[in-house]
């Protein structure tokens, strides 16, 4: 329990001096979800493999730095959003393909890593499923957490956010604090409502510890401390300027509450039922008394999904 908090103590430090480090400059912000991103599906890579979908670790390791290189050249060429989507996930099919090719041309080392492996199906239908299941460890979760990159940087990207302009860094603080907060608030307060008011099982097959009333209690809480939040912030004035500007208002920000929440519950369940199915207790133990990195980020990963598709109705 001691090192637990610890960790938890020492992961909320760094959390805080990351933001800050956006004052100064935006590089670190990036590094941090970087890092996450690859160790996240490093771990990712290793519970597929466990459960028998086998994939090549290293391609999903370093995809998130793919991301951001591509990302990258496509805002200093001033491309638009849709195209620089396009892009990334162009080279993540292209990747698939040339994986797939690479398994067939080097056919003596595939078949004998299907010996040890106890595969007993074809050569190239082995090697299309691995490629497949390499595509799907770049999305999830790299895809998915590195949307938090562009949204760090919507106030520099005007020429696609173009109503993100003019507000001094509070646009881009206030939308990162919301993807990190959710999950939190989610997750604490579904734990502690299931804890006292208990009864039925939510999913007892993948999850036996997540209650219905758990998960309805971090709904709920999660609303309430938003809304709350949005109004603090409502009282100061570059803010309330922000949230005038782009029309956004209370029962916005209460809707956003209620499907992001879902939205991390969901994406704890889908890794709890990976680890059910994988045999193991926590997908890694990078942190101790918190198991691995995608133990801490699996409410953030769908989370950032949300945040991005919502706040981009707002920007565009």
């Amino acid at each position: 329990m001691k090192q637990r908090l610890l960790t938890g103590v020492a992961i909320i430090a760094a959390l805080i001096l990351v933001f800050f480090s956006r004052t100064l400059t935006l590089y670190v912000f990036d590094a941090f979800i970087g890092i996450i991103a690859i160790l996240a599906s490093l771990e990712f890579s290793r519970l597929l493999t466990r459960t028998g979908y086998y994939n090549f670790a290293v391609i999903i390791g370093i995809f998130p730095t793919l991301f951001y290189v591509a990302f990258m050249l496509c805002t200093h060429f001033k491309l638009p959003l849709y195209l620089t989507m396009v892009i990334i996930v162009a080279i993540a099919l292209v990747l698939m393909l040339g994986l797939f090719l690479y398994s067939l041309i080097f056919k003596k080392r595939t078949l004998n890593e299907m010996n040890l492996r106890g595969v007993k199906t074809s050569l190239s239908t082995y090697s299309f499923q691995k490629a497949v299941q390499t595509l799907f460890g770049m999305f999830y979760p790299s895809f998915f957490l590195m949307l938090l990159v562009i949204l760090n940087r919507c106030e520099e990207l005007t020429y696609i956010f173009t109503k993100a302009s003019g507000f001094n860094g509070t646009l881009s603080f206030f939308i990162l604090l919301l993807a990190f907060l959710i999950p939190i608030i989610t997750d604490t307060f579904a734990y502690l409502m299931g804890s006292v008011i208990k009864g039925k099982k939510l999913c007892p097959n993948i999850s036996p510890n997540k209650t219905i009333s758990g998960a309805i209690g971090g709904v709920v809480w999660t609303v309430i401390v938003t809304a709350v939040l949005y109004l603090i912030f409502d009282t100061i004035g570059a803010y309330n300027t922000m949230f005038t500007s782009l029309h956004l208002e209370i029962w916005h920000i209460i809707i956003l509450s209620v499907v992001a929440s879902v939205a991390c519950q969901c994406g704890d369940i889908f890794e709890s039922f990976l680890k059910r199915k994988a045999g193991v207790k926590d997908a890694g133990n990078l942190l101790p008394g918190h198991g691995g990195v995608l133990d801490r980020v699996d409410s953030h990963i769908f989370n950032a999904v949300i945040i991005f598709a919502f706040f981009l109705i707002f920007l565009l």
